[in-house]
């Protein structure tokens, strides 16, 4: 389920030890912008750093502040592209375990109570989608 809304995610970046340009924000607020479809995101603060004498050189970090729980990931790789890659994969991966914990709690009394899944006229009653479990 992707929504479609205007963005109003305020992003802070660090980028440390790495040339600030536009093109790399861009990249990595289109990246959130991304996942701003599955979750509203109010806040986010990212973290990107290189370090010159250490191995793996490139560290990143997010932190979403998402209704309930606020969201973040970390990651270390060689490569600016696979630390942001590892990011937001783990991002995303929190994003639908969450919805998949409230989907799981709908359930009740051996019913699923459908989302605005009641039309009139379709044969089941109000709110119900499936059969109680036996």
């Amino acid at each position: 389920m992707q929504r479609k809304f205007k963005s109003n995610m305020k992003i802070q970046f660090q980028l440390r030890g790495l040339n600030d340009n536009v093109e790399l924000r861009r990249w990595l607020r289109q990246s959130l912008e991304r996942l701003e479809a599955f979750v509203p995101i109010s806040d986010a603060a990212v973290v990107v750093e290189r370090e010159r004498n250490g191995a793996p050189a490139f560290r990143s970090f997010a932190l979403l502040a998402v209704p309930g729980p606020d969201i973040h990931s970390e990651a270390r790789d060689h490569t600016l592209e696979a630390v942001w890659l590892k990011v937001i994969a783990s991002l995303r991966k929190q994003i639908d375990r969450r919805k998949f914990r409230q989907d799981a709690r709908l359930k009740w009394n051996g019913y699923v109570r459908g989302r605005a899944t009641w039309r009139p006229g379709c044969g089941c009653r109000q709110g119900i989608t499936s059969a109680p479990k036996e």
